[in-house]
Parts: C-alpha cells; structure tokens; sequence
C-alpha cells in the first residue's frame, strides 16, 4: 500500500479520523439545518397538493439516480494506484457516462411518469430535473479530498449545494413560483456546487478510459447495482401507493414525513464518509475496526436517537406552531417514522466496512430481503389499515434490517460488542422522554408556544446529562482529539484554508 495516500504521517490516521468525525458532525449540523428550515419554510409556504407533486418527481428522480450510486467514488477512494490523476480521470469519466445515460432515462420517463399519476404537470419538472445526474458528476472532484481525507476542502463544496438551494428556493417561492421554485433552486444549488468543484480540482477533469479499470469498477459496483434498484422500489412504491389511496395530498404527507425524519441519518452519512478512508487503510487490522465501527455508531446515535424522539414527542406541536393545521393528518406518520428511521440508523454503516474489503455481495442480499419484508408488510397494512398502520408496517421493516445487519457484521468482526452498544445508545433518549410524558399526564390540557419550548428545553437538557454520564469516556476522548489538533497549531503549522 502506498505511503502517500495521504498527505500526514500514519500514525496519525486515528487521531485524524476521529478529529475529523467530531469537526464533521459539527459541519453537519450547521450545513444541513439549511435544509430543514427550507423543508419547514417550503411545508409553510406551500400546500399538501404542491409538496406531494414535488414529491412524486423528486422520489422519482431521486431515486433513479439512486441507482447511478453504484460505488465508483468508494472504488475510487479504495484503490491505490501509482497515477492518482489518471485513477480520478477514469473514475469520473466512468460517473459520467453513467449520469448521461441516468439524464436521457429521466427524461424519457418524464411523459410516463404523467401518465401513471394521470397528471401532465409532471412532465415538464423532470425534464427540468434530468440535468441533475449531470450536474452530480461534475462535482466529483470532491472525491479526491475525500480520498485524502482533507475534509474543509470537500466540506466546503458540499456547503454551496444547501447554501445557494436554500437562498434561491425560498426567494422563488415568496415571489410565487410554487412547485418550480423547488425546481430550480434544486438545479442552482448543484450548479454553483459543480462550478466550484471544475475551479478547484486538483486534477483536469479529462475523458480516459480503459476496459480492464471499467471491469474492476463493474465487478465492485453491480452487487451495489441490484441493492439500489430494491431501493429504488421500494421509495417509487410507497410513493405511487399513498399517492393512489390517498391521493396527491397522501403524497404531500408522506413527502413531509420522509423530509424530516431522513434528517436522522445526516450524523451517519456524514461521519461514515468522513472514517471510510481510514477504514480502507486498515483492512487488514480486524480489531482495529471493530473499534472504529462500535465508537462510530456510538457517535451516531448520540444524534439519531434523540432526533427521533422528539419527533416523536414533539410533532403534534411542531404542526400546531411551525408548520400549520393543514399538515394534522401527517403527525402519526412523522411521529413513528421518526422513531423507526433513528433506530434504522444504529449499525446503519456496516456496509462501509465491506466495501473497504471489496466485498459488495452481502448488501445485495440485505436490500432483496428489504424489499420483499416491505411488499409483504407495510404497503398491504396502507390499504387495509391506512397510513399510520403503514408506518407501524415500516418499523418492522427496519427490525428485520437490523438483524441482518447484526448477522454480517458477527461475521466479518466477531469481536464487536452490537447489543451492548445499541442498548446504551437507547437509554439517554428513553431517559430525557420521560419527564415530558410525566408534564403532559399531569397537565393535560395543550399548552401555548411557551410550553413547546419549555418541553423541547427539558428534553434536550435531560438528553445532554444523561449522554455527557453515559458516554463520558468517549467525550472525553473525542475532545482531548481536538485539544491535541489545537495545540499541535503552533506559528509553523500550515493555516487551514477555508474555500467559501
């Protein structure tokens, strides 16, 4: 393995890792509170109609370009090659060709799309929406600092996408664009994303192909392939499935719920990128990475859990005071949506760790298996029982995706600890959960804007104590990291640049 995949010493790949899962997180939730006040403003601005055709074209594209994510940027990220310029010009060039195609298949399924929900006004958003694939490859050059785990760099192109999204979506949908204010602040945001990235490269972004390279990457990313198309099913049928049993304004609703619960797994996503190539430089350590992956999901959690909860806690009062009345029907959906995607996210990066040792297969198994638990539960449950039943249906998918997960991960660490992490990882939330049930049993008429805020204020602080007890050790870790990176600043260290 080569010595100069990254541009630091070795032995400082944990305390790097670490520092950057910490300083990432804390990215996140900057940078992605951009998107959920624009989900909050966009739910206030505009009614259930409106976000639900948004949502059936933007679950439609979203997820076939679901499919376009086949691990090339991971293949990238994992291999070690003598040329690094021309092993990023091969990558991005294979994405490329592969987004082209994604784009002519959106656009052609644009007129199909309008004809399966028996609305036009469908069609003309995804053609607008088919330049998207294009817009995500020219924004490759983020692998490369992702590769050298020079995160500000790779953090601060990500930023412009929420940034500029937010500014132009809002503005559009004040001045009274509707539907096509999401539109296109979705484009811009990726544009001005892709111009940043072309001005930044440090390699030329140049066509080069060669068919063994194509057949490596072919071999790594099909198994990802077969997993994104049971993705794909599943969010394209439950979709068209409220939409035909509750109509446009079904889809609104599950629109919503999807918005705001999916930012549970923003810490996952995140930190699972921030450690991945540190975890394909230590493939061949297997307690090491049992390490990296219980402190990781522990990390995680610590957002995940309690985001979930005061979904759970908080939505009827998040619709009474934020969002408005017309979104009252949502709240059951929201509140156990919530809690069913936080607990999804425990262990929710083991795929991570096969991918590093090149092993694709298992998560085809796991994403077929999902998919049939979900044709089998949660979308009969919608019809029979409607779209609370659904959500219950939908829980029961994650339970069974979890055990899946334990199993593999048995397999490939026997040495890490899953129950005992994701029972300590339960109990802060629990805890903080219960002396708001206690207020609302005792006071059991609904309280005005300054009871939310006491509440949610409650619960936040209760979280914090019980987890700064619970986890201390782990605390106290991640913090003496970002001491050591501090003091380490002296007047010949380098100064970080920050691209704005």
């Amino acid at each position: 393995m080569q010595e100069d995949r990254f541009e630091f010493p070795r032995n400082e790949l944990r305390s790097r890792a670490a520092r950057g899962a910490i300083i990432n997180g804390l990215f996140l939730l900057a940078v992605e509170s951009l998107g959920l006040v624009q989900a909050v403003v966009v739910a206030r601005l505009l009614n259930a109609d409106e976000v639900g055709l948004y949502g059936i074209v933007s679950v439609t594209v979203i997820t076939l370009l679901a499919l376009k994510q086949v691990g090339i940027d991971e293949a990238y990220v994992q291999q070690d090659g003598d040329d690094q310029e021309a092993a990023f010009q091969h990558a991005f060039s294979l994405d490329l060709a592969l987004s082209v195609g994604f784009a002519i298949l959106v656009a052609a399924l644009a007129p199909v799309i309008g004809l399966i929900y028996g609305d036009f006004s469908l069609t003309p958003l995804m053609l607008a929406l088919s330049l998207l694939p294009i817009l995500f490859a020219m924004q490759a050059p983020a692998w490369v600092f992702l590769r050298r785990m020079d995160f500000v760099r790779q953090r601060s192109l990500q930023a412009v996408v929420p940034v500029v999204t937010l500014g132009v979506t809002v503005g559009l949908i004040i001045s009274g664009m509707g539907t096509w204010g999401l539109v296109i602040g979705a484009l811009a945001g990726n544009a001005a994303a892709a111009g940043m990235a072309f001005k930044l490269s440090p390699y030329k972004l140049a066509w080069r192909y060669d068919s063994q390279t194509a057949r490596r990457y072919l071999h790594f990313s099909a198994p990802i392939f077969l997993a994104a198309i049971c993705g794909l099913l599943i969010r394209q049928g439950q979709t068209l499935a409220f939409e035909t049993k509750l109509g446009l304004a079904g889809a609104g609703y599950l629109t919503l719920a999807i918005t705001l619960t999916r930012y549970a797994d923003r810490a996952d996503q995140m930190i699972t990128q921030t450690i991945y190539p540190a975890i394909c430089a230590i493939t061949d350590k297997p307690e090491r990475l049992a390490e990296v992956f219980e402190k990781s999901n522990r990390l995680t959690a610590m957002w995940a859990l309690p985001f979930g909860a005061g979904l759970a806690l908080f939505a009827d009062d998040l619709v009474r005071f934020v969002l408005g009345d017309k979104w009252r029907p949502a709240i059951a959906l929201i509140q156990i949506m919530g809690v069913s995607t936080a607990i999804y996210q425990l262990g929710f990066n083991w795929t991570a760790f096969y991918r590093a040792l090149g092993r694709t297969r298992p998560q085809t198994v796991y994403a077929i298996t999902g998919l049939v638990v979900f044709a089998a539960v949660p979308i009969p449950l919608l019809f029979t029982h409607g779209a609370t039943a659904f959500a219950w249906g939908l829980f029961a998918v994650n339970l069974v995706a979890g055990f899946l997960r334990w199993i593999y991960m048995r397999q490939l660490l026997p040495g890490v600890r899953i129950a005992r992490f994701v029972l300590r990882a339960l109990i802060p939330p629990l805890i903080a959960a219960v002396p708001i049930l206690l207020w609302r049993e005792q006071f059991t008429a609904e309280g005005g804007v300054s009871t939310f805020a006491l509440q949610l204020l409650l619960f936040a602080t209760t979280y914090l104590l019980c987890t700064a007890a619970m986890e201390r050790v782990l605390l106290r870790e991640a913090v003496s990291y970002l001491r050591r990176r501090s003091d380490s600043s002296g007047p010949g260290s380098p100064t970080p640049t920050v691209v704005v």
